[in-house]
């Protein structure tokens, strides 16, 4: 397991335990979500410990196709998804997570504010759509939903872009947290408000 850190301030940030003792423990939890696989595994999941929680990559060779905070409830129907559509999903490591894991690390640092990485976007043409809208948006800037909904140039498709936003499985690359309400308000975030403050706040940071 991989633990990264940083230092988020007089915010109170929930305490957490990580969601898996061992590499074993991994293993068997993978197990246990995924149930039966056959073939040989071309997806490897691996657990990263942030100081927002634990969360879950899933890599190929040359993607990341999954990046979800561990007590996630849809992560186990993701998974199953994903291996359903791409490939018998194992416990490891390829060249991608290790470039994640040093990404994220300078991300929570400070000092990473644009990742460089290679992304498989699982999902419809509309959503794929949406996605690629959030990639867009700067880092420190915030959008609502109505805006991308207009930058799409569907006005109407505000609940669309709702709900294409919260199908996003990459959490952070993709960074769906930069959405918020028409009046600065927070809005619903599928790894916890508290986590969406935290990473607007850490961007938000000269």
């Amino acid at each position: 397991m991989t633990q990264l850190g940083f230092d988020l301030g007089p915010d109170p940030i929930p305490e957490y335990e990580a969601a898996f003792k061992t590499a074993q423990d991994f293993q068997k939890t993978l197990g246990k979500w995924m149930g039966p696989q056959k073939g040989v595994s071309s997806l490897f999941a691996h657990p990263i410990e942030t100081p927002l929680g634990t969360m879950v990559s899933v890599c190929d060779a040359d993607r990341l196709h999954l990046l979800e905070f561990a007590d996630r409830k849809e992560l186990p129907k993701e998974l199953k998804r994903l291996g359903a559509s791409s490939g018998t999903i194992s416990p490891g490591q390829t060249k991608v997570t290790r470039s994640l894991l040093d990404q994220l690390t300078r991300y929570f640092d400070g000092t990473l504010q644009r990742f460089d990485l290679s992304l498989a976007l699982h999902g419809t043409e509309f959503t794929k759509s949406v996605w690629n809208a959030l990639l867009e948006l700067p880092f420190g800037t915030s959008t609502s939903y109505g805006a991308l909904s207009e930058k799409l140039g569907n006005p109407g498709a505000v609940r669309a872009v709702a709900r294409a936003n919260g199908a996003n499985q990459i959490a952070i690359l993709i960074p769906c947290h930069r959405v918020i309400g028409a009046d600065g308000t927070l809005t619903g975030y599928a790894g916890g408000l508290w986590r969406k403050r935290a990473l607007l706040d850490l961007e938000s940071k000269p």
